[in-house]
């Protein structure tokens, strides 16, 4: 397997100044970024140049060519159309390259790959150690043209780098520097470990943050059915909600970011995944950001049942950040698997 790096120089990167200084466990240190040649391409790059303005990031293209042999079949290779499609592509990948490195004033890493989409996301992340790679949705027919999910899952899965799904709904796409960021909170810290992050990305563009809990709506079940048991049950969730209320009202002080900016909100939902789902679009969210895992993390999966189903089902831009590091993602048995390893990058309880 064969791979081709390009650079092009630009001016040195300055210093940044003003604001809050960023830790590198709470910073994005490298971007990479895949590109499918679709038009969704453009608003990947715009994502990440926006994210290395915030947090200083090195940024690298990829675009993945079928190997020849995959590419016409099992039994032919057309050595010559598959040279005249790698020729394309590199100089395409350059032309955006020179693009993003005019726009931002950055050297722009550029990486033409061959292979299986997934595992060359894989193992060029882990070859540059990227924090984030970001993938674009490029829909076709109203599906997505890459299994962003399963993409996605796989990385988080196999390497420490978080997964952004850049998403437009305008045609051509556009980037628009989000105004209301979402962040679903579930009382760990593992969940709050994504604060850091997220009041660094509104910040940038004075967007509100809307930190949300939900609490689960007991529901009568053949379990579940006495009606004493109904009200003790129901009588706990009231509970909760007040204590959620007091958490996030907490938090919302905690995180040195204008207060005025920061709604906290609490739910009562039986359907706790959708409810989240639903709200991002009635709340015309422009971006979502969570931890791969929650309180319940269990390191053989590579995400939480509530970011697998964002993954799934949302279609507003997504960041997932995360939380365990490669070490953590090898459970030697099953006790192991429910135990969760220490959050990294845990905001701190009471920093003002």
């Amino acid at each position: 397997m064969q791979t081709e790096k390009q650079v092009i120089p630009t001016k040195e990167r300055k210093p940044r100044s003003g604001g809050r200084v960023l830790s590198p466990r709470h910073g994005i240190q490298h971007i990479l970024v895949c590109l499918d040649g679709s038009t969704d391409s453009a608003i990947c790059i715009q994502y990440a140049l926006s994210l290395s303005d915030t947090f200083d990031s090195q940024v690298t293209l990829m675009h993945v060519m079928p190997h020849h042999d995959a590419r016409f079949g099992p039994h032919t290779t057309d050595a010559l159309g598959w040279e005249i499609s790698r020729q394309a592509a590199r100089a395409r990948l350059k032309e955006l390259e020179k693009d993003a490195a005019g726009t931002s004033g950055r050297r722009i890493d550029t990486r033409l790959e061959q292979g299986k989409p997934a595992e060359r996301i894989v193992a060029l992340s882990l070859e540059l150690g990227a924090d984030l790679v970001i993938l674009g949705s490029n829909e076709q027919n109203g599906r997505p043209a890459w299994k962003l999910g399963s993409i996605a899952q796989q990385v988080l899965a196999a390497s420490s780098s978080s997964v952004l799904i850049a998403r437009s709904s305008a045609v051509p796409p556009t980037f628009l520097a989000p105004k209301r960021i979402l962040v679903p909170l579930d009382g760990s810290l593992r969940t709050e470990s994504v604060l850091p992050t997220a009041e660094s990305i509104a910040r940038v563009s004075g967007a509100q943050l809307l930190l949300i809990h939900v609490v689960a709506e007991p529901t009568p079940t053949c379990v579940l059915a006495a009606p004493e048991d109904l009200q003790v049950a129901r009588g706990l969730a009231t509970r909760l909600e007040a204590h959620a209320t007091r958490y996030l009202e907490a938090l919302r002080h905690q995180l040195g970011y204008d207060a005025s900016l920061v709604e906290a909100r609490v739910a009562r939902k039986a359907d706790k995944r959708q409810f989240l789902v639903d709200l991002a679009e009635r709340e015309r969210i422009d971006l979502i950001v969570l931890s791969a895992h929650g309180s319940t993390c269990n390191v053989a999966r590579p995400s939480g049942s509530v970011t697998a189903h964002f993954l799934t089902h949302s279609k507003i831009p997504l960041l997932v950040l995360q939380d365990l590091a490669k070490s953590e993602r090898q459970p030697q048995d099953e006790s192991d698997a429910r135990r969760a390893p220490r959050p990294r990058g845990t905001y701190p309880p009471g920093n003002g």
